[in-house]
């Protein structure tokens, strides 16, 4: 699959959860197609796949491992390390996306939590492309 062909399949996916979500808009010409994330940075990934996952009927969510601050304290993350950056889950399957931009490599902690979640029969992969991110989604759907 191409990088205009992902763009479509993205694109469709917006008209179509538009039409069913604002039916009267959507009728009268008030429908613009969604503004391409930049999907060569991990966020701008990250964004496109919950918008696709979520517009075709799916749930998925952002996870983040990441604390907070507190004035001038740090508090740390209660979420496991190697916790993947998007769970989604797709005619009941459970999937994990780990998203990895450029020289961005898996911690040990991602393999462990990979491995983890393969085991429990859930599906935990690393994506890197919107190409690599529908060859998940649709091996996901099929399975």
């Amino acid at each position: 699959m191409t990088y205009n062909e992902s763009k479509q399949r993205y694109q469709q996916a917006h008209e179509k959860w538009f039409s069913t979500e604002y039916p009267n808009a959507y009728r009268n010409g008030h429908y613009t197609h969604p503004k391409m994330p930049q999907v060569a940075k991990a966020n701008g990934l990250t964004n496109f796949i919950i918008n696709y996952v979520n517009w075709m009927g799916y749930r998925a969510t952002r996870i983040s491992t990441t604390g907070r601050k507190i004035g001038d304290k740090w508090i740390k993350g209660t979420t496991r390390r190697g916790t993947a950056d998007i769970s989604m889950t797709v005619n009941g399957r459970s999937a994990m996306i780990e998203v990895k931009i450029g020289k961005d490599k898996a911690s040990e902690h991602q393999l462990k939590e990979q491995e983890r979640e393969r085991k429990a029969g859930g599906i935990y992969e690393f994506c890197s492309t919107v190409e690599e991110f529908f060859e998940i989604f649709d091996k996901v759907l099929s399975s």
